[in-house]
């Protein structure tokens, strides 16, 4: 069982209470749901699901029966995501807005290499950070916002 079992949706009775290690969990969950939404794989503020059908009942009634099936099977390559999945991350990427820039950079960065199994050393070094400071700003930016869901909880 992980941490994210512990607090799925926390109601306003719930006794479960928030940590920055939950935090950064969710939000590692949250980028590897947006990395399996359909289109551009990139963090979005905002609705993620497309404003559009991807395809009209016209399109598919002109398909002949194996392009069809082939559309049906290209579309489930990627799991989608549920809508479980889909609202718990909007409601991950909303939290972020409650951290100073410097801190919610540093958080989104790391929860975004973290969940598409890529270097954070690497990525450190990339963008020029030390080490210390950019793990302290991610700590930071986390427990700031676990301090206020747990505020939103109390």
């Amino acid at each position: 069982m992980t941490m994210l079992d512990q607090v799925q949706q926390p109601a306003p009775s719930s006794l479960a209470t928030w940590s920055a290690e939950i935090v950064r969990e969710r939000l590692v969950e949250a980028f590897a749901v947006d990395r399996r939404m359909p289109g551009e794989r990139r963090y979005r503020i905002g609705s993620a699901w497309p404003a559009t059908p991807l395809h009209t009942f016209s399109d598919m009634v002109s398909w002949p029966e194996g392009e069809a099936r082939e559309q049906v099977w290209r579309s489930w390559e990627r799991a989608p995501a549920s809508p479980q999945e889909v609202s718990r991350m909007e409601q991950a990427f909303g939290w972020l807005q409650w951290a100073p820039m410097t801190e919610r950079r540093c958080l989104e960065a790391w929860a975004q290499a973290t969940a598409t199994r890529r270097s954070v050393s690497a990525m450190i070094n990339k963008r020029g950070l030390k080490r210390s400071s950019f793990y302290r700003h991610r700590d930071s930016a986390a427990q700031r916002i676990a301090e206020r869901l747990n505020a939103q909880v109390g």
